[in-house]
């Protein structure tokens, strides 16, 4: 059922996808120009720099303030054992 659900939610996914590609076209907006164009690049190398930064954030925040308190936690719940007889 889980795997199901996975499958739908990709399909899902590459149908919006193939949507929004069909309506950029009908606009008129080339993607591959707006990609390989030097404010384009930047646009992205902008982007991608903000979800680094995110992303590192959040790793550190979580070694430093999160990681310990949940991990006792967890080790505390009795589905950890059942988890394990697995």
């Amino acid at each position: 059922m889980k795997n199901s659900n996975y499958q739908s939610g990709l399909a899902k996914l590459i149908v919006m996808l193939v949507v929004i590609v069909l309506i950029l076209s009908y606009l008129g907006i080339n993607i591959q120009k707006i990609a390989e164009s030097e404010t384009g690049q930047a646009n992205f190398n902008y982007i991608w720099g903000v979800i680094k930064s995110l992303w590192n954030y959040l790793i550190e925040f979580w070694e430093n303030n999160l990681k310990e308190s949940f991990t006792n936690l967890w080790s505390k719940l009795p589905l950890t054992e059942d988890l394990k007889n697995l």
